[in-house]
């Protein structure tokens, strides 16, 4: 049985606007890698949150980006969970924060992000969910958190 009492979320200090989990102890701390990750586990969790089509967009051809996903690599666990749906990417930059006279001067097209996400999963072996808001993200990523670490810590029983 896993003791969830010592639990902790881990939040980057570089996170802005940071999800809140209700009934969880949470922990602003320095990441070297993603936004999101657990107590004890920092080196082999880590969650990247993208808060909107337009963040992702930028981030694609931004080289810190790449560095980001290059250190994910080497994550067992390596999660990009986007706040928006696969309809978001299509439909860009309608609903974006860009300004509609600014649209023809996009050079970034819902294909090329697409494509770029697919390389991400494929490549990379980062698992990309969709989760079309931020409670929907919120949650999703504190069951993830919690999953990796029922299962990190059965195997450290089971190694015992």
């Amino acid at each position: 049985m896993v003791d969830y009492n010592k639990f902790k979320v881990i939040i980057d200090t570089r996170e802005q606007q940071p999800w809140i989990f209700e009934r969880t102890t949470a922990e602003n701390k320095k990441l070297d890698t993603g936004d999101y990750s657990v107590e004890g586990y920092e080196n082999i969790l880590c969650i990247e949150r993208k808060k909107s089509v337009s963040e992702i967009a930028n981030n694609i051809t931004e080289s810190r980006f790449k560095d980001v996903i290059e250190r994910m690599n080497s994550y067992k666990y390596a999660f990009l969970i986007l706040e928006f749906n696969l309809n978001d990417i299509y439909r860009y930059p309608v609903g974006s924060n860009v300004p509609k006279h600014m649209w023809s001067k996009i050079k970034i097209s819902s294909g090329f992000i697409i494509k770029n996400l697919l390389e991400l999963q494929i490549k990379n072996n980062i698992k990309i969910l969709f989760c079309d808001n931020a409670i929907n993200a919120s949650k999703i990523a504190l069951s993830l958190m919690k999953k990796v670490y029922e299962i990190e810590e059965s195997n450290k029983s089971e190694n015992i």
